[in-house]
């Protein structure tokens, strides 16, 4: 029983070796192919449309001020809503909807929206979007505590430590299980 738990614990240490090497050898990118004969033209300098005439240039969440930071551009002068968005819970509740006059040329626009439940988002309209039934949003994403991601060499650690452990502890159950019906019998010798 000795030699198979032996057995067992350096495959799964060879298999755990084995896939990391595999793994650091590919060095082919995140996945993404490029195609460089197709033509995109002069790459779009706006982080997003929100009609033909009004684009978001730019974006940040102001943490110490508690809202987004926003530099629009248009072509006319136009009226943009924005409306604070969150992540809705079962119930009933409320938002704020700000209204704000862009005039031809560049604008910046601070929005007070708190993080809620460690996110916050605005979504954006104007009269053209709502002609075309679209909106446009911005948003924090869900955020994490400030720690790094767990790597890879630790992941495998803690799968081989579980392994052991159960393996482990299976041969200790079923040692002792075979103990105690060797002691349940009555040796008549």
């Amino acid at each position: 029983m000795r030699r198979v738990l032996i057995f067992c614990v350096a495959v799964s240490l060879a298999a755990c070796v084995a896939v990391g090497g595999a793994a650091a050898q590919d060095d082919g990118g995140p996945g993404l192919e490029t195609n460089t004969s197709v033509d995109v033209g002069e790459p779009e300098t706006y982080a997003q449309e929100i009609d033909a005439d009004t684009r978001l240039v730019e974006w940040e969440y102001d943490r110490d001020r508690g809202g987004f930071r926003l530099l629009f551009e248009t072509d006319e002068s136009t009226r943009i809503t924005l409306t604070e968005a969150v992540q809705f819970g079962e119930g009933a509740g409320s938002g704020r909807i700000y209204q704000h006059r862009l005039p031809e040329g560049q604008t910046e626009i601070f929005v007070s929206v708190p993080l809620r439940a460690g996110q916050a988002a605005v979504t954006m309209t104007t009269p053209g979007s709502i002609a075309n039934n679209r909106f446009s949003y911005v948003s924090t994403g869900q955020t994490t505590p400030n720690r790094p991601p767990i790597s890879f060499e630790r992941a495998q650690l803690l799968v081989l430590l579980s392994g052991i452990g159960g393996g482990g502890l299976t041969y200790r159950v079923v040692k002792q299980r075979r103990e105690d019906e060797e002691k349940s019998f009555e040796r008549v010798l």
